[in-house]
């Protein structure tokens, strides 16, 4: 069976290996393989995703770092409150910085004998790929090509008016398993452990015509709200702006979309790519069904992937923006003392942050 990824990023490099695995041909197309642009960009994996991806990249888990306490802090004009979040010596998630998973996964891939790449100069070579009857799914795995903007269409867009400014610090030996997110008075600020010498910065800002944003000022405020690295040196600072999209379907009667294409969110949790593996996950298991009973796999199962994926998702993603939009509420309408109890309570109620990191880390309660 022939299968068309079309990207060449983390979600095609992982789907196509898993599809490798089961005798599919893997064509990857994309446009050029260039180096990744973004090279302050991190993610963080679930303990529950990366189990299901070391069963497919040998050592995955050498090159992540472990987090087993999460911080959050609430510090504005009004309060300075804290809420911890632990389970013993266990990992919550998994650091590790996006163009080394990349290269990671890519080393993997390249090395398998079923699957190849394509590498097209016109946007009309990925249109004519949607009446190529050779492929028995087509699936894209990119944000922002032709085929994505022709018919993926948007049932919601919400433009945050953020910039998210990243950076990796190099500091003094610590032991760093610990991640930070500080809600500041000017947006959420994160300090996401890589290794015991260096973090990985994310602060997104809100952004209008009357405050212009420049790298002293960002790097002044990192400063100000680090309290524990000491003789820091800052990587390279880059940014991009941050939006929020939900897409009406899944799927036309030809493509699939998948990754990126369709989470479209706030990075303040970390859940973009979980929700990909997870995707990827259920998408493995439906096509792992058909083939055990013998069933013909063709682009029904479209329909299938969205029905068993879309409702998750949506729960996720509008979780995520009212986590966004409750904090910057309480920062500028509800009192000191109402936001004192609210967080007493969410800190001292240990069965609802146990809940909290089970359904961060597997998507089930």
């Amino acid at each position: 069976m022939k299968v068309c990824l079309i990207g060449n990023n983390l979600t095609s490099l992982i789907l196509a290996s898993i599809l490798s695995k089961k005798n599919f041909n893997i064509k990857i197309y994309s446009k050029r393989d260039k180096k990744y642009k973004f090279k302050t960009r991190t993610v963080g994996i679930a303990d529950h995703n990366l189990n299901y991806l070391s069963n497919y990249f040998k050592n995955i888990n050498k090159i992540t770092k472990p987090i087993n306490e999460i911080k959050i802090l609430i510090k504005n004009k009004k309060i300075n409150e804290q809420i911890l979040f632990n389970k013993d010596s266990r990992s919550l998630f998994h650091m590790v910085k996006y163009e080394k998973l990349f290269l990671h996964i890519k080393s993997k891939v390249t090395s398998s004998k079923n699957i190849s790449f394509k590498y097209y100069k016109r946007d009309s070579e990925l249109n004519n790929l949607v009446n190529d009857n050779k492929f028995t799914l087509i699936i894209n795995c990119e944000n922002s090509n032709i085929l994505t903007k022709k018919y993926l269409k948007k049932a919601f867009f919400k433009n945050y008016r953020n910039k998210a400014f990243t950076t990796i610090i190099k500091h003094s030996k610590l032991k760093n398993n610990s991640a930070t997110q500080i809600f500041t008075s000017d947006g959420p600020l994160a300090f996401l452990p890589l290794s015991d010498t260096s973090t990985s910065v994310v602060y997104s800002l809100e952004i209008n015509e009357k405050r212009n944003i420049n790298e002293k000022d960002v790097l002044k405020k990192i400063k100000c709200f680090n309290s524990i690295y000491k003789k820091i040196s800052f990587n390279k600072l880059e940014n991009f702006y941050l939006n929020f999209v939900l897409p009406k379907k899944y799927h036309t009667k030809e493509i699939l979309f998948l990754g990126d294409s369709i989470h479209t969110i706030h990075p303040l949790a970390g859940q973009g790519l979980n929700m990909t593996i997870r995707d990827i996950i259920k998408l493995d298991e439906i096509l792992e069904y058909k083939l055990n009973l013998g069933i013909d796999i063709d682009k029904s199962i479209y329909k299938e992937f969205e029905n068993k994926t879309k409702s998750l998702n949506l729960l996720f993603s509008t979780g995520i923006d009212f986590i966004y939009e409750f904090f910057r509420f309480n920062k500028n309408f509800v009192p000191a003392v109402v936001s004192k109890k609210i967080f007493s309570f969410i800190n001292k109620n240990s069965e609802l942050k146990d809940l909290s990191i089970k359904y961060a880390n597997s998507g089930n309660l």
